[in-house]
């Protein structure tokens, strides 16, 4: 009876042994295919957004180009980059109309990449991919693009269609967001939903009346520009002429107050008196 006992506990012993190599062996092995892509390029359109501050000269935005698999690459994997211009003209015919503002590179004296070339070192799934943006010349109506492709890679095979992203860059300062705004136009009382874009670090523009759309901007776009002391200047975007203004902007509030009298694009004279609370922020807080 020991004997047998004995028997059974080296066979059971033998058998966990057994099982415990090949779960080891299971841990061991790689069981995906090894495939290089950019991160963010199974988005729809492969359209990255990066927000940038108008606060700051230049900005570093980044996306990543990563290793799939299992396990961990055992060696540095290199890869090439290069920029596709024709990845725009395909996002543009394939998700935007013939009205859109449609998106188109960035200038080249905009942004700058450290390097085309990349390395994910052993070990590691991913390396970050740095561009540097200037924003002085940036355009609050552009949709600025950067088209990133994978050229090629020293190891393993590329994610088709996953190695090209678009990088759409947009601007915000510390005022840009959604306001409830209220007041009187002309003596009539109005309340509306605008959308302030930022223009600079420290100038927002919004619509003073009509649709939100870039067709009436030229007649109804109005801007307010924060002095240090909080007053305002208030400019007519293009069309519309300010003929008197006056406002202030309170920091603790997060409300622009605001007076001013102008002449629109046939040379009538209109008034405007009004609040703009702030309902949210169009960027998260760095």
């Amino acid at each position: 009876m020991k004997m047998k006992k004995a028997i059974l506990y080296f066979a059971c012993l033998s058998l966990f042994f057994v099982v415990g190599c090949r779960e080891q062996d299971m841990l061991e092995m790689e069981h995906y295919i090894k495939q290089v892509y950019l991160v963010g390029s199974g988005e729809e359109g492969h359209m990255l957004t990066r927000k940038v501050n108008f606060a700051q000269a230049e900005v570093d935005i980044t996306t990543s180009v990563y290793v799939s698999g299992s396990l961990l690459p055992d060696r540095d994997v290199v890869v090439e980059l290069e920029e596709d211009p024709a990845a725009i003209d395909e996002y543009n015919k394939k998700y935007k109309s013939e009205n859109d503002i449609q998106y188109a590179p960035m200038p080249n004296d905009l942004y700058k990449f450290e390097s085309m070339r990349v390395v994910i070192p052993a070990g590691h799934a991913q390396t970050l991919v740095p561009v540097k943006i200037t924003t002085s010349g940036l355009h609050c109506d552009s949709l600025y693009t950067i088209p990133l492709k994978i050229k090629s890679c020293s190891e393993y095979q590329l994610m088709e269609p996953n190695t090209t992203v678009l990088l759409s860059v947009s601007t915000y300062n510390t005022y840009s967001g959604n306001y409830n705004y209220e007041g009187e136009k002309d003596g009539i009382p109005f309340s509306l939903l605008r959308t302030a874009v930022a223009v600079n670090s420290n100038t927002i523009r919004i619509y003073n009346s009509g649709a939100e759309n870039i067709a009436n901007v030229d007649d109804e776009g109005v801007t307010f520009s924060i002095n240090e002391n909080n007053t305002l200047t208030i400019k007519g975007w293009k069309n519309m002429e300010i003929l008197e203004s006056e406002g202030t902007y309170d920091a603790e509030e997060e409300t622009f107050t605001v007076n001013f009298r102008y002449k629109d694009s046939a040379g009538a004279e209109h008034s405007v008196s009004g609040k703009l609370i702030l309902a949210s922020l169009d960027h998260a807080e760095e």
